[in-house]
């Protein structure tokens, strides 16, 4: 059986899993789903409605498999605020969520791998000191308090870029520099960490001794070497991005997936919380097989 096989065979439990859970989401909170829903000055009319569309006068074993089966085909049911498919709505926001994931992705990579190779080239040194330093500052501060110290120097103070909105270019850059500034300051810890280890191997070592440029050695054979726990620390970020964008879409008003998330939270739909739940989770799963696909990529060792 092949790698990717194996994997996807590891992943249908986990789903079904995910789906068991997300359908008992609706009986968690005390009291009658319905109720929660419309609030207590709802009328009889709309109650009944509500209770047959959400098949909640049948027993639950039928109701697990009619939901089953309607996420089978792809129908994650209605929104009870927007009265559309929920699937239409993922389909009109995910994508805005995944473009600001994929910029924060690419801020992360880009200067968290940079600066804890830097870091790492001259351990110790003031140079090294000063940077961790701030990675630790990075690690600690809350996403949404560093949104607003964002839009506080960027935007009011300074006027370089706008506060809010949705597009490309200045619009996406202040948004995922908040997303993306945990993974950043993490990237660039475990990246020096990694480094260090490489740059002390024998084959390192070997690569110098053979007259390799300093470039040649730290990119080629580092590197390589420390790209293990990196892409380790991006698998798992990923998840964090499209979590962790609830709050960023918030902030700067971003009208994502997370934003749709926190409207159907702040107003009790709860199946579009439940179909969003699940859709997220679906691709948490993906993204860690995607992952798992780029650690056999890097070290073909991995079984």
């Amino acid at each position: 059986m092949t790698f990717l096989a194996r994997r996807l065979l590891l992943a249908i439990p986990t789903l079904a899993g995910v789906l068991v859970a997300v359908f008992l989401l609706l009986y968690v909170a005390p009291g009658d789903p319905v109720q929660q829903m419309v609030g207590e000055r709802a009328d009889s009319v709309t109650i009944a409605r509500l209770r047959a569309e959400l098949r909640l006068d049948e027993p639950l074993p039928v109701q697990f498999a009619s939901y089953a089966g309607g996420v089978l085909r792809g129908d994650l049911g209605r929104s009870y605020i927007t009265g559309r498919p929920i699937m239409q709505d993922i389909r009109e926001r995910f994508p805005k969520t995944a473009q600001l994931a994929l910029a924060a992705m690419a801020l992360a990579i880009v200067l968290g791998i940079g600066i804890g190779i830097l870091a790492a080239l001259r351990p110790a040194g003031a140079f090294d000191k000063v940077l961790m330093g701030a990675t630790y500052l990075g690690i600690s501060f809350p996403v949404f308090w560093v949104g607003l110290l964002l839009i506080l120097l960027f935007a009011l103070t300074l006027r370089w870029l706008p506060p809010s909105g949705y597009g490309g270019g200045l619009v996406l850059i202040l948004p995922a520099l908040t997303l993306g500034s945990r993974s950043i300051a993490y990237l660039a810890r475990v990246t020096r960490s990694s480094m260090l280890d490489a740059m002390s191997s024998d084959h390192v070592r070997t690569a110098r001794a053979k007259g390799l440029s300093s470039g040649a050695v730290v990119l080629r054979h580092g590197l390589r070497t420390a790209l293990i726990p990196v892409v380790t620390v991006l698998g798992l970020d990923v998840g964090s991005y499209l979590t962790g964008s609830i709050l960023t879409e918030t902030v700067f008003g971003w009208p994502g997936l997370g934003r749709y998330v926190v409207n159907a939270i702040s107003r009790r739909d709860l199946p579009a919380i439940q179909g969003t739940v699940l859709f997220l989770s679906v691709v948490f799963v993906l993204v860690n097989l995607v992952t798992d696909l780029a650690y056999k990529r890097a070290d073909p060792r991995v079984a």
